[in-house]
């Protein structure tokens, strides 16, 4: 391998690291250039000698030039009689260590472990090595060839140079993992939200916009990633508003009329006091809360039941002033008497240890507004 194949290579590990889609790439290529006839990326548990060689594209666990069904019959049953494993086993993390120093080599044409696993792929030697290690887990990577051709003092002193990047690859997009999951965390908690929330960078743009944003009546976002309202006044008051909070840190409130509503929608900015270096992407400096007074907040009564010991009728009855109703209109929805209505109010102000049916909607709104779920997912602009 020259200089700029090797040079080619290193870009590739770390292409990988990032976009997940091109680690089976790397691992053609580097398969190609050490003569690989298969090598793989795998999890494996010592504790239980349970290995883990397929996952979903997001993942480094990959393999190249292997049959999928090999791959299969390894995690079901042959890493339980690979010979090559238990002398492995305490291989320090960014090691390698070739297959003729883990066991002798007249000994492995005898095992089960050759002649059903090894020998019908036509692998025989090995190389070795733990990207990763924590505890019992280790992140293997195992690269094979034929018979004829046993890995070189060389060839071995060249993959080694190579695993400090795989290394750092797989750390790089273990971390990056982790980010997307918590973002996409970030984006179901603000999606129960009971208000709308939009989240801008510093240029006004939008970052972040949760369901109830997209289905506010008198607010919208254009194609642009800009707020527009029912009334253009109003739009570019709003507007003013973000930029002023992006730039000077003010946070203010502001109604919103709608055409649809004799109540208006009420818009509260706040400056996230974010100051986003450059080239670093979007970074929220602005929320913008936005609440409507015509949206009931929808509640699964059995929560009540949960919490507060209700009966799932005096739940039934919260769960429906919450949303608006009055007592009157439970009662003739239910088609029960106003009196019914009252008696169960009365024990589910004492149940829950309110007085005033004012004081029993505090509590429901702050207690239980976020865990509404909604029907559709955020809309996330990188």
């Amino acid at each position: 391998m020259n200089e700029s194949q090797y040079d080619d290579l290193i870009g590739k590990i770390y292409d990988a690291a990032v976009m997940p889609e091109l680690w089976p790439v790397f691992l053609e290529q580097l398969s190609e250039a050490f003569n690989s006839k298969g090598t793989v990326i795998y999890l494996m548990d010592f504790a239980s000698r349970s290995p883990t060689c397929r996952s979903d594209e997001v993942s480094f666990i990959q393999s190249a030039r292997t049959d999928p069904e090999t791959i299969v019959s390894y995690e079901r049953y042959y890493s339980k009689v690979n010979v090559w494993f238990e002398n492995s086993s305490d291989l320090p993390e960014g090691e390698l260590i070739t297959t003729d120093r883990l066991f002798p080599v007249r000994e492995l044409v005898k095992t089960e472990w050759y002649n059903d696993w090894l020998k019908p792929q036509g692998y025989f030697h090995a190389m070795i090595g733990h990207l990763l290690k924590q505890d019992t887990l280790a992140v293997r990577l195992s690269m094979f060839r034929s018979k004829q051709q046993p890995f070189s003092a060389d060839e071995t002193a060249l993959f080694a140079r190579l695993v400090p990047h795989l290394r750092r690859s797989c750390m790089i997009h273990k971390k990056l993992s982790e980010v997307k999951r918590m973002k996409a965390t970030d984006a179901e908690l603000l999606n129960r939200l009971p208000v709308g929330l939009i989240l801008f960078d510093k240029g006004g743009q939008v970052v972040f916009a949760n369901h109830m944003a997209e289905t506010l009546d008198g607010f919208r976002l254009n194609a642009a990633g800009r707020c527009l309202t029912d009334n253009a006044n109003e739009t570019r008051a709003l507007r003013r508003l973000i930029d002023n909070a992006a730039e000077l840190g003010q946070g203010i409130a502001m109604s919103l009329y709608r055409n649809n509503s004799n109540r208006p929608l009420s818009a509260i900015v706040v400056s996230l006091q974010n100051r986003p270096l450059p080239f670093t992407g979007s970074t929220p400096v602005v929320a913008l809360f936005i609440g409507d007074p015509d949206m009931p907040l929808d509640l699964d009564d059995s929560l009540l039941t949960q919490c507060y010991g209700l009966s799932p009728t005096e739940a039934k009855l919260a769960a429906a002033l919450l949303r608006g109703q009055t007592p009157g209109d439970y009662a003739q929805t239910r088609g029960i008497s106003n009196n019914t209505v009252k008696t169960q109010l009365k024990q589910v102000l004492a149940k829950t240890g309110t007085h005033r049916q004012s004081e029993l909607m505090q509590l429901l709104a702050t207690g239980f507004g976020m865990l509404a779920a909604p029907a559709k997912v955020a809309v996330i602009k990188d």
